[in-house]
């Protein structure tokens, strides 16, 4: 019984995914999103696809791939690691050096709060309309930015940018070895290698200097470990997972969502192993399990909640003040997301969530309640009107998951204005046109439906009967969780540039099917 309902459970989470997989394979095919140079907004504009051109380019890259294949270049999957992770560094340094970029928008407010406390001015966290009074889940972010002030200096962006260049080449390295203990197989491990080089989205972000890339190392460490102890069963590695991802919820509180992914996986696992067990050995067996399981699953609570509890100790006690202030509660960013008025786009940022806290007086309660009845207001004229809301949220999820670039050529523009000396190749990479640069829209327009054609064969395997293990159900639950948390939540798609990145494995393995289906001998 247990089996079959975790087996229905699986089932459910690919089914939901295959058919979001197929709504950003067509969308992204017939349509493309582009922004406007020079525009201070996250304003996605939708565009008409060349969709010839896309389907020959989209070829091309299946002929280089099956060429490759022929002539087993995918089986030296460790030379081929070290490829991209070369490509990778060089493409991310050339962004660094050519633009020069800085904080922006909230990165930049969050830079001025830095330098303050560095000189013991914390009116921004303890006065009524300040950045942290208003937002206080950034202070483990904070935290970490006054340790690169210590370590740095000032508002040192170049250092930045290289602990953010740090990140993402540890990230895509993990993604290598996760893709490793998914599958076991040199040749999948060979085509994640070369298709990551085409994942100029995620590496763009090298210049945004905020918590998004940042937290993604420790974040993808936390996956890896937990892949390592669902197979191996040493606490080390549960223990480990729990320390990474307290670190990244600590600097990016959405990580959390990745906390949950990873408990439900961890319960999973218990449940299901236990059902397993010999008759014979069920007793032992379950009571090893459950109580190393028990274990883990605590740490990852306890470590996630005592770090964040400590970060808000030390600052409480730095300011003297008796508890950090509430903030503008979680309800009044899901009011926002599921509005349709004043925004960029169904659902996105339009200020709603910090002009309830100032109209309330910032008091927390007074705008969680407010929230509250504006979300049942909303959702009341959603069940008057179920064709409308069906619109809001279907548009909702393609402008942010089927947006090939995750806006990371708009936030190029940002960073790059302030920069007075002249660079030909960064006034090339940034502004080749009202659109940004051609080439570099081109190559992610051309890797998204590549990437989701992997992703979907993967998924209908799995639909045709393919047993799908715990650690596989790891990352395509958190893949689940983050489409299900920013349909609510404030929209963007440089919220999905966090998840995208995690389906290389999965594309990977998709094409590697692909290619054997096409009948070419290895």
């Amino acid at each position: 019984m247990i089996q079959r309902l975790n087996r229905g459970f699986n089932l459910i989470i690919a089914f939901c995914l295959f058919l979001a997989a197929a709504v950003v394979l067509l969308v992204s095919t017939c349509t493309t999103i582009y922004y406007n140079m020079h525009d201070e907004n996250d304003w996605p504009h939708y565009g008409s696809e060349n969709i010839p051109l896309l389907l020959i380019l989209v070829a091309a890259v299946f002929v280089i791939l099956t060429l490759l294949y022929k002539k087993r270049v995918f089986e030296k999957a460790g030379l081929l690691t070290v490829i991209s992770l070369t490509f990778i560094l060089g493409y991310c340094l050339m962004l660094i050096l050519s633009i020069s970029p800085r904080a922006v928008n909230d990165s930049d407010l969050i830079d001025e709060v830095i330098n303050q406390f560095a000189i013991r001015d914390y009116s921004s966290l303890t006065e009524p309309g300040g950045y942290l009074f208003t937002w206080p889940f950034q202070l483990g972010y904070v935290r970490f930015g006054q340790i690169m002030h210590r370590l740095f200096g000032p508002s040192n962006y170049f250092a930045w940018d290289m602990v953010q260049l740090l990140s993402i080449i540890v990230t895509v390295f993990l993604l290598n070895r996760i893709t490793w203990e998914l599958f076991e197989d040199k040749v999948i491990c060979g085509i994640m290698s070369v298709i990551a080089c085409g994942a100029l989205f995620f590496y763009n972000y090298v210049t945004y200097i905020y918590g998004d890339i940042l937290s993604m190392a420790p974040q993808t460490l936390a996956l890896y470990m937990m892949i390592l102890y669902l197979k191996r069963e040493k606490i080390r590695y549960g223990t480990m997972s729990a320390v990474s991802i307290a670190v990244s919820v600590l600097i990016k509180t959405n990580c959390e969502i990745a906390l949950i992914a990873l408990l439900m996986t961890l319960i999973l696992s218990i449940i299901t192993g236990i059902v397993k067990a010999a008759p014979d050995k069920k007793t032992e067996i379950s009571g090893k399990k459950l109580f190393s399981g028990l274990i883990v699953g605590a740490l990852l609570v306890v470590m996630t909640f005592a770090f964040k509890g400590a970060v808000n100790s030390y600052y409480a006690d730095l300011t003297g003040l008796d508890a950090i202030p509430a903030g503008s509660p979680s309800w009044s960013h899901i009011a926002m997301g599921l509005q349709d008025e004043g925004g960029l786009e169904p659902g996105w940022y339009n200020g709603y969530n910090y002009h309830v806290f100032s109209a309330n007086g910032y008091d927390s309660d007074a705008t969680a309640k407010a929230a509250k009845e504006n979300i049942m207001e909303t959702f009341s004229d959603f069940v008057k009107r179920p064709l409308h809301a069906g619109k809001f949220f279907m548009r909702k999820f393609t402008t942010q998951w089927a947006d090939s670039v995750c806006i990371s050529t708009h936030n190029l523009d940002l960073v790059s204005r302030h920069v007075d000396k002249e660079s030909p190749l960064r006034d090339y990479l940034v502004f080749g046109s009202d659109k940004g640069c051609p080439l570099l829209i081109w190559i992610m327009n051309v890797f998204m439906p590549v990437c989701y054609i992997g992703v979907a064969v993967y998924l209908f395997g799995i639909l045709k009967g393919r047993s799908v293990s715990h650690q596989e159900m790891l990352i395509l639950i958190l893949i689940f969780g983050g489409i299900v948390f920013h349909e609510f939540w404030e929209g963007s798609s440089r919220y999905a540039m966090r998840y995208y990145i995690y389906w290389l494995p999965y594309a990977a393995y998709g094409i590697n099917n692909l290619l054997k289906n096409r009948g070419i001998d290895k």
